[in-house]
């Protein structure tokens, strides 16, 4: 087999065994829970949620659930989702039974890494339809909210997601080396869940563009307005090196690993 197909095979069969895990269905619920939120509030609050005249609705709704849901939800749903997939595999010794197959290492850390990234990414999907479907069916219900009557920014909440899911990169790799290196389902949590309070935290100081967990929240606070590095956001450049880098050293690290 060459490289491609043991990459292709190995991917393949994660995402069966993805399916059967709660993991599967956290990216569902994670991506639903704050608009729904934001929907019954809309219902409860009708009166005092109409818009001006000529006012689109969609831009206080849609770019204040981002705002809002994305710094403090995505670090979270990183951490948990990375630690409950490798979690299945070292609860079965599914890891071992994986490393004493003729295939290559690179092939089973590189495909659940691509799982992973495959999760996060479908979660960003489903939270940026989940808006749209709430917003339009708001529209429905109290045709006076505007929903119907105006156009969503998709071009500007579609940048905004991508440029959160790039900042991210940086913690899921991070993460998955932790989830793949520890046996213990509780140290990449606990570990992670501390980073992500701290990243919280620091993000109003100058020196949380060197730490990963805080690049979520600048990526949406900061925007447009992040400092640059080679003319592009060092938001975004400091995330995919930091992924770039913790990827390789976790391969290199898991590659020598026996796992036992």
């Amino acid at each position: 087999m060459t490289a491609v197909s043991y990459y292709l095979s190995n991917t393949k069969n994660e995402v069966i065994k993805l399916k059967r895990t709660f993991a599967f269905w956290l990216t569902i619920i994670s991506a639903l829970i704050f608009p729904l939120l934001f929907f019954i509030v809309y219902l409860v609050k009708h009166e005092s949620m109409i818009p001006e005249d000529g006012a689109n609705p969609w831009g206080k709704f849609m770019f204040k659930q981002i705002q809002i849901t994305i710094p403090f939800l995505v670090p979270m749903f990183i951490v948990l989702i990375t630690s409950l997939i490798i979690q299945v595999e070292h609860k079965s010794h599914g890891i071992k039974h994986l490393f004493s197959l003729p295939i290559p290492k690179w092939s089973v850390y590189f495909g659940k890494l691509s799982i992973v990234i495959f999760s996060i990414i479908a979660t960003y999907v489903y939270f940026f339809l989940a808006i749209l479907f709430f917003g339009a069916l708001l529209g429905m219900f109290y045709s006076d909210l505007g929903f119907l009557d105006f156009q969503p920014d998709y071009l500007k909440s579609i940048k905004m997601l991508t440029m959160s899911l790039i900042a991210s990169l940086g913690v899921v790799g991070i993460q998955f080396w932790m989830s793949f290196r520890f046996k213990n389902f509780i140290v990449p949590l606990g570990i992670g869940m501390t980073m992500v309070i701290m990243g919280l935290v620091a993000s109003r100081a100058p020196e949380a563009i060197y730490f990963p967990y805080s690049y979520n929240v600048l990526s949406i606070s900061l925007g447009e307005n992040a400092p640059l590095t080679m003319g592009v956001s060092s938001i975004t450049l400091y995330s995919l090196i930091c992924f770039v880098v913790t990827c390789v050293l976790g391969y290199l690290d898991i590659k020598r690993l026996n796992v036992k």
